[in-house]
């Protein structure tokens, strides 16, 4: 009977929903130029094509800042779509069958002259639940990519300074590329809460790099700027300050090739910079605290080519081809370590990848890519010697690096979008496959220990540590992960999305690494100015490739590490005592770290030009790798005394991130035209400003880095950065990247003000500012003859002690003309449609045959000291006091043309 009971229940419900059910189609068009860059502000009009849908009055509507236009209530039937925007050819979609729920089309619009629009509105609040909208993100303005910098470093650094501690970088869908140069950057954007499952990151925040080939007549770039070191700040630490130099270069060109089918873009980007190392050490001859008498140049040479083919209207290929050659020469010297340390390094590396997106039918989209890159590295000592270490007092002799490592690697990834009535389903793979190479030697001729300056003096090493054996290694790793999303439009106004992703990693025995997420997208109030989210997740976190190299490379038997406490000096020779080498190993029970992530937010639209957005956060990281002495001295002897130290890294150790994150965006109208606009406007302006407070504690430094208490519930604390997950062996790759936040900064700010007030003069001005970071009081000495220089004095926890915050200024002033015919490129403002959340890009009405920019940029305007390296080794002469400072000022001039 209450079976009975049940089904007769189960049949009303299904029933009453199925009464309940729409009536009536959804229909998303998502308009896209030739580069599958979408494009808001496009009029798609929606008229009826057989006799039941004639009679449905005809529905113009613009699209989103995501290019997206929706009309709703259209009676289920056969339709045809118009879609044009000034600059392109209209394009027609006939015969469109429309059903019942959510449809969705994509139109790709031809460049075509330039021609007058009509601008009609469209459902806000339907646009403020869709989880790819404007929602929780920044897109930069081209005046805002303008005054970044031209160095791919400075460039990456005030990028993550925008987005907030664990920001992931993708480049064209890529993680782990080199930044392209910024002439070839098309958009930015800052995305937050990135919850779904397609992202592998638990860190939530993501900025996406969109590159672009040129659009309409050829055109060509060149940039230079140079530094004066007579404006450069002085260091506190030093009484006259070193020589310095840079210069910055790149030329390049893009535009059509083959009209309506292929458009290209290549440039060269450079740098030619030197400094001069500031030594401040405690010798036996004293304190010394000068600029050195030598230069370390550094030299960067950047080359990129790209090429998009339309095989169809709808259909595109995109080839790229990317080249970094690095050299640093003196490197290694400074602050403690004097000149014979210095040592040289290289590394080149090259990709080329092809992608491919376009739609698949009426109701699915594809984006798939495929790169393959390789990079060799290497490093050359100056001088051939044994290093001498006196804890934070000073450093001399050898470097002692050699070799190099060598890696190739292949990305393959795929995703499709497909729509059927409510739901919005996304699934894609991703495959990275390395082969890594090695032959990298350090410390080769041995390394002395002393606990302090009167050790030295008294000939009296605490510990000798050496390699021995063949350093070459390789190895194979392979990643991958699957994934299934869906957005459920369960009401016009509210977005569900599950999903499901699961990982799997070589060289790690477990296949258990489901991760589901869920998350909901709720616009509560019809005019779509407000925006509500929540979230939860689970994550994994890859295997780094360091740690896996250093348990292969010194397991005992390919190199060896000699650990000798108490030795002779200059001469280790057979006195003191001796134990066996260390050993790393990588256990069967090692696992991959599992995160949980669940946050909340609100993003609110205020007065039309203002937009603030706050999201809290709370991470549980578990099973982090830890250093397990499984041979640590009891009572001075060994368990095994075949060996010294057996270092497992076992999965044991956790963290734990409370964060919430504050962003806002006040922009009145800096798209109006810049060159033929009013002389004076104050709605030329953007500003932008990102708030972070959080607490992120742990009990590990790393995953051989051994607890000095051999107690976790004794090492929680203040994390200090060394404990970062999924780290490269080699710069940069599939591997690398930042997956969350690795230190505990409780405060950050940065704000950005861009301004084109003066027509023609473009200011950009921004500050970023952080409290200390912690670092760990040590006693300065091997208490537990363990051979590891970590121990802390009684009841005294990890990371206790703060350094300074830090607070830096950057300004940029550029003053630009424009003059000769109009080129004909498209005016308004495209998004390329690639990933998740959409990317902005401007056009200039206003852009004319000739461009020409004189410029001045200033890092650490105020000279700010900002300073750094303290020492918490009790026995040091600097304890607790700083030993450098980091950024002072440095000011560039340039010129850049374009024609």
């Amino acid at each position: 009977m209450r079976r009975a009971l049940a089904t007769l229940f189960i049949l009303l419900w299904a029933t009453h929903a199925y009464a309940q059910a729409p009536a009536n189609g959804t229909l998303r068009v998502t308009v896209v130029d030739p580069t599958s860059a979408v494009i808001p502000g496009a009029m798609v009009t929606v008229t009826g094509a057989e006799d039941a849908t004639r009679n449905v009055p005809v529905q113009t509507v613009e699209t989103s800042g995501a290019g997206i236009a929706v009309v709703a209530g259209l009676r289920p039937g056969r339709y045809s779509i118009q879609a044009s925007f000034p600059g392109f050819d209209t394009r027609t979609l006939a015969d469109v069958r429309v059903r019942n729920g959510d449809n969705k089309q994509v139109a790709v619009l031809a460049i075509a002259r330039i021609e007058a629009s009509l601008t009609v509105g469209q459902d806000k609040q339907e646009a403020a639940a869709d989880r790819n909208g404007s929602s929780f993100g920044t897109a930069l303005t081209r005046d805002q990519i303008e005054a970044l910098s031209d160095d791919p470093a400075i460039l990456q650094q005030q990028l993550q300074d925008m987005a907030g501690p664990g920001a992931v970088i993708r480049i064209d869908g890529f993680e782990g590329a080199a930044l392209p140069a910024k002439a070839q950057i098309r958009s930015i954007r800052i995305s937050r809460d990135q919850f779904a499952a397609e992202y592998h990151n638990a860190g939530g925040t993501s900025i996406e790099i969109i590159t672009e080939p040129g659009l309409g007549p050829v055109r060509y770039f060149t940039n230079i700027s140079m530094r004066d070191d007579t404006l450069s700040g002085r260091s506190p630490f030093v009484p006259v300050r070193g020589p310095e130099g840079n210069i910055n270069f790149g030329g390049g060109a893009g535009g059509g090739l083959i009209k309506d089918k292929a458009s290209f873009n290549v440039n060269v980007f450079g740098t030619q910079s030197y400094d001069t190392p500031n030594l401040n050490a405690a010798t036996p001859a004293g304190t010394l605290s000068h600029a050195l008498n030598l230069r370390a140049p550094r030299d960067i040479v950047f080359v990129n080519g790209q090429l998009d083919y339309a095989v169809t209207l709808d259909q595109t290929l995109r080839f790229g081809y990317n080249a970094t050659h690095f050299s640093n020469e003196n490197a290694g010297v400074g602050g403690y370590d004097e000149p014979e340390r210095a040592f040289s390094n290289h590394n080149t590396s090259q990709a080329v990848r092809v992608q491919h997106f376009g739609p698949v039918g009426r109701r699915a989209f594809s984006r798939s890519r495929v790169q393959f890159s390789w990079a060799d590295s290497g490093a050359t000592s100056a001088t051939e010697a044994p290093t001498i270490r006196v804890l934070d007092a000073f450093t001399r002799g050898g470097a002692q690096r050699a070799g190099g490592d060598h890696q190739k690697t292949l990305n393959l990834g795929s995703d499709l979008d497909y729509v059927l009535g409510r739901h919005s389903f996304r699934t894609g793979v991703l495959l990275d496959a390395s082969h890594y190479r090695s032959d990298g030697m350090t410390n080769y001729l041995g390394t002395y220990t002393f606990d302090n300056l009167a050790a030295f003096l008294a000939n009296r090493p605490s510990n000798y540590s050496r390699r021995i054996g063949n350093p070459t290694i390789a190895f194979q790793m392979v990643q991958g992960g699957v994934y299934l999303q869906d957005d459920i439009r369960l009401r016009k106004n509210l977005t569900i999305t599950p999903g499901l992703r699961y990982e799997l990693q070589t060289h790690v025995d477990e296949k258990a690494t489901l991760g589901p997420r869920f998350g909901a997208t709720w616009a509560p109030f019809a005019g779509g100015q407000t925006t509500l989210r929540g979230s939860v997740g689970r994550f994994y976190d890859w295997l780094p490739t360091n740690t896996y190299d250093q348990a292969l490379r010194v397991d005992g038997l390919r190199q060896q590490e000699l650990n000798i406490v108490s030795p002779l000096f200059p001469d280790p020779g057979v006195g003191g005592v001796i134990p066996p080498i260390n050993r790393y190993v990588l256990g069967d029970d090692y696992r991959l770290p599992r995160i949980t992530r669940v946050s909340a937010g609100i993003d609110q639209g205020m007065l039309k030009v203002v937009r603030a957005a706050a999201t809290y956060s709370y991470q549980h990281s578990a099973r982090l790798a830890r250093g397990a002495n499984l041979n640590q001295p009891v009572n001075g002897v060994r368990p095994n005394p075949a060996f010294a130290n057996i270092v497992n890294a076992v999965s044991d150790a956790a963290s734990r991130l409370h964060q919430l994150q504050v962003d806002a965006n006040i922009n009145p109208g800096a798209l109006l035209p810049a060159f033929n606009g009013p002389l004076v406007s104050w709605k030329r302006t953007t500003v932008f400003i990102n708030y972070t407070l959080a607490s992120l504690g742990n009990n590990t430094d790393g995953p051989f880095s051994i607890p000095a208490t051999g107690d976790l519930r004794d090492e929680w604390g203040p994390a200090a950065g060394a404990a970062v997950i999924g780290g490269p062996l080699f710069n940069g790759g599939p591997f690398g990247g930042p997956g969350q936040a690795t230190t505990d900064i409780r405060s950050r700010l940065n704000v950005n003000f861009n301004n084109q007030i003066i027509r023609n003069v473009l200011l950009t001005m921004s500050i970023s500012s952080n409290t200390a970071p912690p670092y760990t009081l040590l006693t300065g000495s091997d208490d537990n003859n363990d051979g590891v220089f970590n121990d802390r004095p009684v009841s005294v926890g990890r990371n206790t002690l703060r350094a300074s915050g830090q607070t830096t200024a950057f300004l940029f002033a550029a003053y630009q003309f424009a003059f000769g015919t109009v080129t004909g490129l498209p005016p308004g403002v495209g998004v390329f449609g690639g990933g998740g959340a959409a990317q902005v890009r401007t056009f200039d009405p206003g852009n004319k045959r000739y461009r020409i920019m004189l410029y001045i940029q200033c890092q650490n305007l105020t000279n700010q000291r900002n300073y750094a390296g303290y020492s918490g080794t009790l026995t040091s002469p600097f304890f607790g006091r700083p030993t450098t400072v980091s950024g002072m000022r440095k000011i560039d001039v340039g010129l850049s043309m374009q024609f």
